[in-house]
């Protein structure tokens, strides 16, 4: 059975909803690789892509119409669900810096491998956890 770290960690957030819950999904994520949609990218990508290089991680408007980063947490296990987009993975850090740089984007969408829960990393938190000074609660 391959551990899902990052999902438990989302699913004890969602269970207890408190800060110190989300202060651990936030350092976790930093510090785990994550499922993307990974798409190679041209000079004309539009705005449902964000590129580093020559690799590019799909975006979503989900929700509320603002474009956020789509990731998934255990990407050894999200990509195995039926229907799945996600095809790559890329350490936590770099997808927090790319939130941070790109102008166009609010931030992540986390999907949990294991369970139906998304939680959003707000484009302010992923710079906060760069800096070490986070003190974000979900939005």
């Amino acid at each position: 059975m391959i551990a899902t770290p990052l999902s438990d960690v989302m699913a004890e957030h969602a269970d207890a909803g408190s800060p110190e819950s989300y202060g651990r999904f936030l350092r976790l994520f930093a510090d785990s690789v994550v499922g993307i949609v990974g798409v190679s990218t041209t000079p004309d990508d539009g705005p449902g892509l964000l590129s580093v290089g020559e690799l590019g991680a799909g975006r979503t408007s989900y929700g509320d119409g603002q474009l956020r980063i789509l990731t998934f947490a255990d990407p050894e296990i999200a990509s195995r669900t039926p229907g799945s987009q996600c095809n790559a993975g890329i350490s936590g850090q770099v997808l927090l810096q790319m939130a941070v740089v790109d102008p166009g984007c609010v931030g992540i969408l986390v999907n949990c491998a294991t369970r139906p829960i998304s939680l959003i990393i707000t484009k302010e938190a992923a710079q906060e956890l760069l800096e070490g000074t986070t003190t974000a609660e979900p939005s």
